[in-house]
């Protein structure tokens, strides 16, 4: 069996000014303005190099989701278990850039199939994390969980 070569130094770095200007292009312009030219143009190189590193803008997109959706999880997990857990996650859950991103990632979703069934798969492992770490906090905070359950908050 052949053995998986790992990416060169520099494709990595590309793949990420890619990624990067994708996220500022959705920021700015909204999910419609992607495209493979727009993002080539953004990083400087030719549109077809865009699709040597992502095959389908789906493909775009999906990384784009991961690579936050990856960062969020840990800064979630990080909130849970800090000394003040509420106020943690609710300082996450209001971070403008991250909410505006989210919000264009949802409404590509609606027209992407690919996007909407990762965002179902992350959406729902947010989920059960959050309402593992809701169980452990209300019984902390004084919260009855027969009034408000996990699952409400």
């Amino acid at each position: 069996m052949a053995e998986r070569r790992r990416p060169r130094a520099a494709t990595e770095e590309k793949r990420k000014r890619l990624l990067d200007a994708t996220e500022e292009l959705m920021l700015k312009e909204g999910y419609a303005a992607v495209s493979s030219r727009s993002v080539a143009a953004a990083v400087g190189i030719q549109a077809p190099l865009v699709h040597y590193y992502f095959p389908t803008l789906d493909d775009l997109f999906v990384a784009v989701l991961r690579r936050r959706a990856g960062r969020n999880v840990e800064r979630m997990a990080e909130a849970l278990a800090s000394p003040e857990p509420f106020r943690a996650w609710w300082r996450l859950a209001s971070d403008p850039r991250g909410t505006a991103l989210f919000v264009e990632l949802m409404a590509a979703a609606n027209h992407r199939p690919a996007l909407k069934a990762e965002v179902g798969t992350i959406a729902r492992e947010v989920r059960r994390m959050q309402v593992e770490a809701l169980r452990t906090l209300q019984a902390e905070y004084g919260i009855d969980p027969a009034e408000f359950p996990p699952a409400l908050i």
